[in-house]
């Protein structure tokens, strides 16, 4: 087993936190303490505060490019636009709890103005590009699969925010079983 290194640890602590507490209740003391790394170690591998946030939305991208690939090993696009709905699904709970982590994330930084959105925006660049893609292997045109992957990451993230704020795993239940009709159907 390896182990991570204290940069990785702080970047695996500030995805939680700041998932959890968002990034502005997200204090870099708090991040050093739940990664164990002590606090000057923090401005030796991220300057700012913002360095650390952008070293976060590039391990959510690389996370979120790595799920895809795994999915893409599977022959189906349907199959594959399946298995965005069952992560989904084993994430319930957490989804009620915290939303999802790459809205929460990309919608607190556009409250706070940060030159960091642009950053931020890529991770749903890469969801709508992957869906895309698999809708347009289903045989849908290029504008078709275009419009398909913006329903389908639109109501997505749709339900995870409702989800939350009513704290209703069951509102997203409902919600993937209907795109789950919707996906077979095409």
């Amino acid at each position: 087993m390896t182990t991570l290194s204290k940069r990785d640890r702080l970047i695996e602590a500030a995805k939680v936190m700041f998932y959890q507490q968002g990034v502005t209740s997200s204090t870099l003391a708090d991040i050093a303490q739940q990664a164990q790394v002590p606090l000057g170690n923090v401005y030796y591998h991220f300057r700012t505060k913002d360095s650390l946030v952008e070293a976060v939305l590039n391990t959510h991208v690389q996370e979120l490019q790595a799920v895809f690939a795994s999915w893409n090993c599977s022959p189906d696009p349907r199959q594959r636009l399946l298995s965005l709905l069952a992560s989904s699904r084993d994430q319930e709970n957490i989804l009620a709890r915290y939303g999802c982590p790459h809205g929460s994330l990309c919608q607190e930084l556009d409250k706070e103005n940060s030159p960091l959105v642009a950053i931020a925006s890529h991770i749903f660049q890469v969801y709508l590009d992957w869906a895309e893609t698999q809708f347009h292997q289903l045989g849908l045109d290029e504008q078709e699969a275009k419009d398909c992957a913006f329903d389908l990451i639109s109501s997505l993230q749709g339900a995870f925010l409702l989800t939350n704020s009513f704290r209703s795993p069951t509102m997203l239940e409902r919600k993937l079983q209907r795109l789950e009709a919707w996906i077979h159907a095409l």
